[in-house]
């Protein structure tokens, strides 16, 4: 009975497998056919029947590479698209994923995988989802993806100038956001190093603004009209072929606010600032290395270029000799006077400022400070390289009521007259003005103790200056009266030896005269020889 019934169950999965062999034959054959005939005409079909394109962006997951650039960072692309999705679409989506913006700075809202949104551009709308990435492999995680949807028929729109815009209206959004950094260069450098190796840096939260600038008004308005048609003049940039960049030069004597400008530039486009100290490069190449790692969207500024290093003539800096280098020459190092030879050049700087690698990401602003505007090569400063001169000067009046409005919070006072009538006749630079309105005392701090106390100390200046003019004109007094003393000693010097030079020559005219008449005679000569010639 048992063998009977294994029997069976041989014979039923002999019959059931050959039927499945058989299946898949058939399979097999219809997948050969599909293959060879059919599938390029349902290739044809399915745009009918699913008219819909998908575009996935890919966060791609950190991973190591063995260039000298280290690890390399995200999909820019992807922070981007995330960066538009949490300013435009999140406002309507139901389900959010909240992230923290970093540096205690709140969060960022993302879309939550699932979750789908609609945009519009131009009259069309496109779909926007969170998915998770299909894991590919075993050794790699899998990751997330921002997935776009859009019509077929919308194809080049999306990808031509949709795409485009999601990118850029992406970037306003992150640079917006993120915190505003100063930079500074690190003294050693080398090819290799990354940009976290060149440049050092701070969170830069400067509070000043053009509002709070003390500067004529006019002037104010003049630089952030410069600033605002620079920064939304990418395409005519590019269509005139020029490098998106612009120069800026301030010059004025100390404490006229020009690294205040500076910071009030950066918060007016919200730039970031590297702040470069050329006396720790030594060549041309270190320079292009730290404008290399500097990103777009900044201000590159130094300071006191006037004093940073002496660009016209050969320099050579004291340095211990170099390590790991047998050959001192090729380390530009000079044994015999104990020098490393310092090669950064003029032609180098201005390679720097407008040359081929000035090209180089965009979108920047180049600004150079001094004090003293006739000590620079006026091949650095030229138009075309220094666009735009910015002369920070004493502290006029109206800078005055922008000062008495941060301090004081007074917009109008009695004692202003006599501040206006002193600054006309003072010199004083912003800074010192703001130190006589902002008193060491908390309590003393009120607008008639402080306007008194910037009046007393302009009419001290005004008395020096005066004390100071009047005795440099009795000086002047005093050498003009040496000196035509000295012109009238001269004159009647020149007029008494004229008088007796005119004597001289008259006497001797008289002699000759008088010799003249004697030799005629002949007898009064002959009569005092003979006289002569008995007396001896």
């Amino acid at each position: 009975m048992m063998g009977a019934v294994l029997d069976h169950l041989r014979s039923s999965a002999w019959y059931y497998l050959t039927a499945v062999l058989a299946t898949c034959a058939r399979i097999g054959v219809v997948r050969t056919y599909f293959n060879q005939y059919l599938r390029r005409p349902v290739r044809r079909l399915l745009p009918f029947l699913d008219p819909f394109v998908t575009i996935d962006i890919a966060a791609k997951p950190e991973e190591y590479s063995f260039s000298y650039q280290g690890k390399v960072k995200s999909s820019d692309a992807y922070a981007e698209v995330l960066a538009y999705l949490s300013a435009v679409c999140s406002r309507e989506a139901r389900e959010l994923r909240a992230e923290g913006a970093g540096e205690g700075h709140g969060f960022v809202l993302s879309l939550r995988e699932g979750q789908v949104v609609a945009d519009d551009f131009k009259g069309v709308t496109m779909s926007w989802s969170a998915v998770a990435e299909e894991k590919t492999t075993t050794w790699r995680a899998s990751g997330r993806c921002c997935r776009l949807t859009f019509h077929e028929r919308h194809r080049r729109l999306v990808v031509d100038e949709y795409l485009p815009h999601v990118r850029r209206a992406g970037q306003e959004v992150m640079f917006g956001n993120r915190p505003r950094r100063l930079y500074s260069n690190k003294k050693e450098l080398s090819y290799h190093s990354r940009r976290d190796e060149v440049w050092s840096y701070i969170d830069f939260d400067h509070p000043t603004t053009f509002d709070t600038l003390a500067m004529d008004p006019a002037k104010k308005q003049m630089i952030k009209d410069d600033l605002d048609d620079f920064s939304n003049s990418r395409d005519y940039y590019r269509r005139i072929g020029k490098a998106w960049k612009r120069g800026y030069l301030l010059h004025g004597p100390p404490g006229t606010g020009k690294s205040t400008m500076i910071a009030a530039m950066a918060n007016y486009l919200k730039y970031d600032i590297y702040d470069i100290e050329l006396t720790t490069l030594e060549t041309n190449s270190d320079l292009r290395k730290l404008f290399i790692e500097t990103t777009g969207k900044s201000i590159i500024v130094i300071e006191d270029i006037d004093c940073s290093l002496d660009l016209t003539g050969s320099r050579a800096t004291m340095l211990p000799p170099p390590p790991f280098h047998d050959d001192a020459a090729e380390a530009g190092y000079d044994k015999s006077r104990g020098k490393r030879l310092n090669i950064l050049t003029l032609s180098g700087l201005l390679n720097f400022i407008d040359g081929l690698w000035s090209a180089h990401s965009g979108e920047r602003i180049i600004v150079f400070t001094t004090n003293h505007l006739d000590k620079l090569d006026p091949a650095l400063i030229r138009r075309g390289r220094m666009d735009m001169h910015i002369e920070m000067s004493y502290c006029g009046f109206e800078a005055f009521k922008t000062l008495a409005n941060n301090y004081l919070e007074v917009e109008a006072h009695p004692l202003f007259g006599a501040v206006e009538e002193l600054l006309r006749a003072v010199e004083m630079t912003p800074a010192d003005v703001a130190e006589c309105l902002m008193p060491s005392k908390r309590s003393a701090r009120d607008a008639d103790a402080c306007l008194a106390r910037l009046i007393d100390q302009l009419k001290e200046r005004k008395a020096a200056e005066e004390d100071k003019e009047s005795k440099t004109a009795d000086e002047d007094d005093e050498q003009n009266a040496a000196k035509e003393e000295e012109e009238d000693k001269r004159e009647t010097e020149k007029v008494a030896s004229k008088s007796k030079s005119k004597k001289e020559k008259s006497e001797a005219c008289q002699v000759v005269t008088n010799g003249a008449h004697t030799g005629a005679s002949g007898v009064s000569v002959s009569s005092s020889t003979d006289s002569l010639l008995i007396d001896s």
